[in-house]
């Protein structure tokens, strides 16, 4: 390199990097110092890669030099300068590879140039889709002020639980440690859902260490004014007790809510359970946030969905999609929820069943049918073999199926049945063993061992199948609340890992007036509505 001469080197080597050594040495740098100063800027692979650095090196190479690496290169002409000139070293990387042999420096490919992107989008691994997040920041709003109570009125699979816990996150991060989030719930399978979502969330978006206590099954608190910061789930019968047996504590502990989560707010208004939620928000700031896919509790009492509606102040944060009649349309259109098919599947029962007039009088007022009746329908067998038949077709047809029975017993009896006639079933109610029950639930939800899940009592809310498609209601109610829970077993879209479609088979009864669940969404609307006055 240094045969290229002091004038070239020096342009190569930089004008700053030369006079700021000439002033350290107090002295002209000779061509062999250019030279190294090059090398040590460049790199010695780097240097040969310069096409500006190859265009000083090949014209300085000596005759025979130069026709040695033309003969390595597989040029054979009686030029070799002006033929090596010619070459695109940067296309030819086997040539490049010669020249560095050549020159016995050791290759060193160069980095690869990654372009940087003008902008990126990155993805939070707890998100909320654009109806959740504007249901969130709604309701954030709508408990700013004092004694605040909002209702978040959701379809199932619409995603209540989750639009909760980041609305729980929300404003854990915006306020001040010290702050208690107490989240109620009224059975176990409720309770674990709502710990395991929390974890989960506060892992993904939670700004400092967060501590989640259990209260419900085998689990207690053993002293709630300890608590000053962090989320109580808590089962709502056992808070109950806990309001009459160790009110102290709870007096204490309210001094540090900020927010109560009441899950399946419908039963809000219970005296019991009303009395615990007045017990815990004594402090002005305390809020109360119920969740429910039903906001109401039965068909025929309207009083009794008045009490609810004026229970959450008549506020109501719901799902409003511009286009769309009702969220559920929306919500079917986007894959959230399945398409579902209603199908009836007609009985009439062998006998005459007389009510009496009190009996008349409770189904006139919206109570289920008599338990008499109730256990005749469930020991009938041409009723059974109805559910049997048609549960064994949807299996062949490739359904995964969740069946809500009337009783312990008919639940059993059912799953029974099918396994006799080869199809994998198995039954879950409130009388099996906890582990067994979270076996089976388990084994239903994660494999194709169970086609079919017969259960009664534990299954309509807090359970989370999304491959499950079919659900056959076979025990007869009236109860809005409870028919659209059972569907929403099934009814899980393909955006919410479920399926695109689904069937709900119905035995006997059905609530009357009521085709689809939007129609059901629809039905406390008027109730709802702000008081003019």
């Amino acid at each position: 390199m240094a045969r290229a001469g002091i004038p070239d080197l020096y342009l190569v080597a930089g004008k700053a990097a030369v006079d700021l050594l000439e002033r350290i040495e107090s002295k002209v740098l000779s061509a062999h110092g250019l030279a190294q100063l090059v090398v040590d800027r460049y790199g010695a692979s780097q240097a040969l890669q310069a096409p500006e650095i190859r265009d000083l090196i090949i014209p300085a190479l000596k005759q025979d030099e130069a026709e040695n690496l033309a003969a390595m290169l597989g040029i054979d002409v009686d030029d070799p300068y002006a033929a090596m000139s010619r070459i695109d070293f940067s296309r030819t990387q086997d040539q490049l590879a010669v020249l560095h042999s050549f020159f016995n420096v050791a290759y060193e490919p160069p980095e690869e140039i990654i372009e940087k992107p003008s902008a990126v989008t990155e993805t939070s691994p707890y998100t909320l889709f654009a109806h959740q997040r504007r249901a969130s920041l709604e309701v954030r709003s709508k408990l700013s002020g004092t004694h605040s109570r909002v209702l978040l009125h959701m379809p199932t699979g619409a995603g209540k639980t989750r639009t909760a816990m980041t609305t729980i996150a929300d404003i854990l991060r915006g306020e001040p440690d010290g702050q208690v989030i107490v989240w109620l719930a009224h059975s176990e399978e409720l309770c674990d859902q709502a710990f395991d979502e929390a974890a989960k969330a506060w892992r993904s978006i939670g700004s400092r260490d967060l501590t989640i206590h259990r209260h419900y099954g085998s689990t207690r608190v053993r002293d709630f004014s300890e608590i000053k910061d962090g989320i109580v789930i808590g089962g709502l019968a056992l808070m109950y007790l806990d309001s009459l047996k160790r009110q102290g504590e709870l007096l204490e502990l309210s001094k540090h809510i900020r927010l109560i989560v009441m899950d399946e707010a419908h039963q809000a208004i219970a005296p019991t359970y009303s009395h615990l939620i007045n017990l815990l928000q004594r402090k002005p700031t305390t809020g109360v946030l119920g969740l429910s896919a039903t906001p109401g509790r039965s068909l025929k009492d309207v009083d009794a969905d008045i009490a609810l509606a004026n229970f959450f102040n008549r506020q109501k944060v719901t799902l409003d999609v511009e286009g769309y009649d009702n969220p559920i349309d929306y919500l079917i259109s986007e894959g959230y929820l399945a398409r579902m098919d209603f199908i009836d599947l007609p009985f009439a029962m062998r006998g005459e069943i007389t009510l009496s007039d009190t009996e008349t009088q409770q189904l006139a007022d919206g109570f289920d049918l008599p338990s008499r009746v109730l256990d005749a329908l469930a020991d009938d067998d041409a009723r059974n073999l109805l559910i049997v038949n048609a549960v064994a077709a949807e299996v062949a047809a490739g359904g995964k199926v969740i069946l809500f029975a009337i009783s312990v017993h008919h639940a059993a009896l059912i799953a029974s049945v099918l396994k006799l006639r080869g199809v994998s079933a198995a039954a879950v109610t409130s009388s099996t063993p906890a582990e067994r029950r979270r076996q089976t639930i388990q084994r239903f939800k994660d494999s194709d061992e169970l086609q079919v899940l017969c259960n009664y009592g534990v299954l309509t809310t807090g359970f989370d199948a999304p491959r499950t498609n079919v659900a056959v209601i076979a025990r007869p109610t009236s109860s809005v609340v409870l028919y659209s829970q059972m569907i929403g077993r099934a009814a899980r879209g393909t955006r919410a890992g479920g399926s695109a479609n689904c069937r709900i088979l119905t035995v006997v009864d059905r609530v009357p007036g009521f085709r689809s669940l939007g129609e059901g969404f629809e039905f406390w609307n008027d109730i709802w509505e702000e008081d003019p006055s």
